[in-house]
């Protein structure tokens, strides 16, 4: 739980860019119309409160219940289809509808009833002319459908989103999109380039943090595609924490995700749906200008937790365990993290984590943690930070949930909270021990113990090793195979490899230094959507067509044959 908050001015949001023209409310917002290029499209103009109103409410829930809040929602009731613009063209029908909230630095949407047809495609962007290139969430199309019919979107940039639904004509099946709130996201944004509409001193994460691609990561690599950051929907509104996939002894890749207690007791039972799990949220490279593409899962099942948090009060080791809803593509390389629960004083190890929601982050400790009594007696680890190379890495909110690992790279804790902060580095942080997640005296019924999740099989062991999912293991095997794809990893920062020419319009080769087995290479749009995999085992030079393409940012991940991956960024530009 941390205490602390960047209450510095916040920029105002983007000038709204069309001319408003008034028309009669409806029961829930203010319906208004705007004259674009080719028709008139609706706005929805919704209300929220004041940026200071937001900010005190985000620093009562830092003080009083150790949460970091990034967001808050607007409720709404919006019928898609009946508001939105319809139109037809060349055998393509197409919905659009703009949602305005002033002043808001970005925004994101909320669905109570979302099914969309196998061919129908959903956009969030911001309007044309608002940026030099659109920002696009989506598209978003019918593997996001669940039983449930609830749904929330990414955020973009800025105080105005245009909703844009296709679908071919004859489509089969009938759409449905009702949208019940919209989310302000005032704090901790994190948009590339022209995309940031925050002012530097409101970024979030403290200037002493190190990221973990830095040096003091490179013995890490595993452990780090084990942690993600979280968004999570409840109160509300939106907050931010840390997580860890975490492996279990039936080797059978179910998708478990450990964080802390404390993170989400106020999240309702229909709320878990909204929950996002962010992969691969980092930089490529020490100094932190550019980020590899990362990927997002809508949408986890509760198992159980500690049931222990009430405010800032904990009556136990605070930890929490999920399933991933939707499955975890083994292209995105999740490493499912080994664990230790024997109760063994760490002698050295890491922290990996999301300070503020930022990019992922490294804390190093050399000096074994202690028992604690801070929380609860007995249930946490008390841990101080060592400067490294780099910096002097600490936790912060945000960090909340994200694992602690011992020199095994085994999990042993889960950040509740602390006092470490770039102006205290010496001061210590407190993890809920694995050892009492497992089968500790928190208040839970002994079937909601820890150890029945990840010992399915009652083995009995206090120590099981982590493992990637790749085709070319077993999933989930005994044998992890963290050691190859670390040998890999470090290859591919030792040796150049790019794509010549970037920006390209046709033919783009993959060009390196060095011997590589080159297994394939995928192609993600800016929103980390897939695009296409083009397989190269057995060629030397391969190359791939960008021609077909719509011009803009594309993410290329070139995976070797024994599965380490790299990214590169590339821009696909209009023919000529």
């Amino acid at each position: 739980m941390r205490t602390r908050l960047d209450c510095s001015p916040l920029w105002n949001g983007l000038a709204l860019l069309f001319v408003l023209m008034s028309a009669p409310p409806s029961a829930s917002s203010q319906l208004s119309m705007v004259e674009s290029s080719a028709a008139i499209t609706p706005v929805v103009q919704l209300e929220a409160p004041g940026m200071d109103q937001l900010l005190a409410r985000a620093w009562w829930h830092e003080e009083n219940t150790g949460k970091t809040m990034q967001g808050h929602i607007v409720e709404a009731d919006i019928d898609f289809f009946e508001e939105a613009l319809h139109e037809v063209s060349s055998g393509v029908e197409s919905w659009q509808l703009l949602v305005n909230i002033a002043n808001a630095p970005a925004l994101c949407v909320y669905f109570e009833s979302f099914h969309l047809p196998v061919g129908g495609e959903l956009t969030l962007e911001s309007p044309e002319g608002a940026f030099e290139i659109p920002f696009v969430e989506g598209p978003i199309d019918h593997r996001e459908n669940n039983d449930h019919g609830l749904f929330v979107s990414g955020e973009v940039p800025g105080e105005v989103g245009l909703l844009r639904y296709t679908q071919p004509v004859g489509t089969v099946g009938t759409p449905s999109l009702h949208i019940n709130g919209v989310g302000v996201l005032f704090r901790f944004l994190w948009l590339d380039g022209e995309y940031d509409v925050l002012f530097e001193n409101n970024r979030g994460s403290d200037p002493c943090e190190v990221n973990v691609n830095c040096p003091e990561g490179e013995d890490w690599v595993c452990q780090r595609d084990a942690v993600v950051r979280l968004r999570i929907t409840q109160d509300g509104g939106i907050f931010l924490c840390s997580g860890a996939m975490v492996n279990n002894t039936a080797q059978d890749c179910k998708q478990m995700l450990l964080s802390s207690f404390h993170c989400a007791d106020a999240v309702e039972e229909n709320e878990w749906a909204l929950l996002k799990v962010r992969y691969n949220y980092e930089f490529f490279e020490c100094e932190g200008t550019s980020s590899f593409n990362s990927h997002v899962r809508t949408g986890v099942e509760f198992l159980t937790s500690s049931d222990d948090a009430v405010g800032n009060n904990i009556n136990g080791s605070d930890f929490l365990l999920l399933e991933v809803e939707d499955n975890v593509f083994d292209s995105w390389v999740p490493f499912y993290a080994g664990w230790d629960v024997s109760g063994e004083n760490p002698d050295e190890g890491v922290g990996i984590h999301h300070p503020a929601g930022d990019r992922k982050k490294i804390s190093t400790y050399v000096n074994s943690p202690t028992n604690s009594s801070a929380y609860h007696p007995g249930a946490h680890w008390r841990v101080y930070w060592t400067e490294t190379e780099t910096n002097h890495g600490v936790t912060e909110g945000g960090s909340s949930g994200s694992p602690l690992f011992d020199q095994n790279g085994l999990i042993v804790g889960t950040l509740t909270g602390g006092a470490s902060f770039c102006t205290s580095p010496n001061s210590p942080d407190y993890y809920g021990k694995m050892s009492y997640h497992w089968d500790g005296n928190n208040p839970i019924t002994e079937v909601e113990k820890l150890y029945n999740f990840l010992d399915p099989q009652g083995t009995g062991i206090e120590v099981l090793e982590g493992s990637y999912v790749t085709e070319f293991e077993t999933p989930c095997a005994g044998q992890s195979v963290c050691g190859i794809v670390d040998v890999e990893e470090q290859w591919l920062r030792e040796n150049t490899w790019s794509l010549h020419p970037n920006p390209s319009n046709a033919l783009v080769t993959l060009q390196w230094s060095g011997e590589l087995r080159a297994q394939e290479v995928r192609l993600y749009d800016q929103t980390g959507r897939p695009v296409e995999t083009i397989s190269f085992k057995g060629i030397q030079n391969p190359q791939f067509s960008v021609a077909h393409l719509p011009s803009g940012l594309y993410y290329v991940t070139l995976q070797t044959e024994g599965g380490a991956t790299a990214t590169r960024k590339l821009m696909v530009a209009s023919a000529q």
